[in-house]
């Protein structure tokens, strides 16, 4: 088996000569990170996911300094009896902001390198009581229904991975609804040895032509100063179904909400 060779390169203004904008820029770093065929105990990868991780570790600490620092600097001013000024507060309010969403990159990037790594033996657990736990943290100003049949009770998988799920499709949910009430309904049960799940919400729905782009990595519909998020959720799942032998689909149309479909065995056998 061959094994594959990273480049890294340094440009002039940042960006790769063959790219004109970041879209393509992205695009083209999306293509080097799917390597074409299977890598296994490939070194290079390996060494991909340390230092995705090793980036995740050390990078987040001074990201969050950088998200506490604003509200420093602003109680130097309340101490000092004066007022912040305008264009300072806005650039406080941006720093913190562009932190945060760094943070959210490297969440979902050590995520994204991890899937496939070796874990735990996987566990049975009840998604009717995992679900409805999650959903009441992610889902606090918003309405929810879960409909899981009790034949699902001991469905066996990586616990850590199905939450990792349904944290993803239920945030987005919430994430991307716009304005209005939120309501999200997560239904399941089981056929065949097979478990086949379902999350709907009632938000803007996406169009039929992004069915299959928002799985891709670093893809978002909406620009990042307007949606938070890494980019990375969906992709995230779709690993993580696939790395289970599954299938991942969505079923919206503009307007009318988003259905995200999934199956997957009853219990994980990797």
């Amino acid at each position: 088996m061959s094994g594959h060779i990273w480049h890294l390169a340094i440009y002039p203004n940042g960006r790769h000569p063959n790219v004109e904008s970041d879209e393509d820029d992205m695009s083209m770093f999306r293509q080097e990170m799917n390597v074409p065929g299977t890598c296994v105990n490939c070194p290079a990868r390996d060494e991909l996911n340390m230092l995705a991780r090793r980036i995740g570790h050390d990078l987040r600490a001074p990201l969050r300094a950088l998200q506490i620092l604003p509200e420093w600097i602003a109680e130097e001013f309340d101490t000092a009896k004066t007022d912040v000024p305008t264009e300072v507060s806005e650039y406080l309010g941006m720093m913190k902001s562009k932190a945060g969403q760094m943070e959210h990159f490297l969440v979902g990037l050590v995520e994204y390198a991890q899937i496939a790594n070796p874990k735990a033996m996987t566990s049975s657990i009840d998604p009717c009581a995992e679900i409805n736990a999650l959903a009441q943290v992610v889902l606090k100003d918003a309405t929810y229904e879960i409909n899981i049949s009790s034949e699902l009770a001991g469905l066996k998988v990586f616990r850590e991975d199905f939450l990792i799920i349904f944290r993803h499709l239920i945030s987005n949910a919430a994430r991307h609804h716009g304005q209005g009430i939120v309501h999200v309904r997560v239904t399941g049960r089981l056929q065949n040895q097979t478990a086949f799940f379902e999350v709907d919400d009632n938000g803007p729905g996406i169009e039929e032509k992004f069915h299959q782009r928002i799985f891709e990595p670093f893809v978002t519909l909406k620009p990042r100063d307007e949606v938070e998020g890494s980019g990375l959720g969906l992709a995230v799942v779709k690993k993580i179904i696939e790395h289970w032998d599954g299938k991942l689909s969505v079923h919206s149309e503009t307007g009318h909400g988003a259905a995200f479909k999934l199956q997957f065995p009853a219990e994980i056998q990797i």
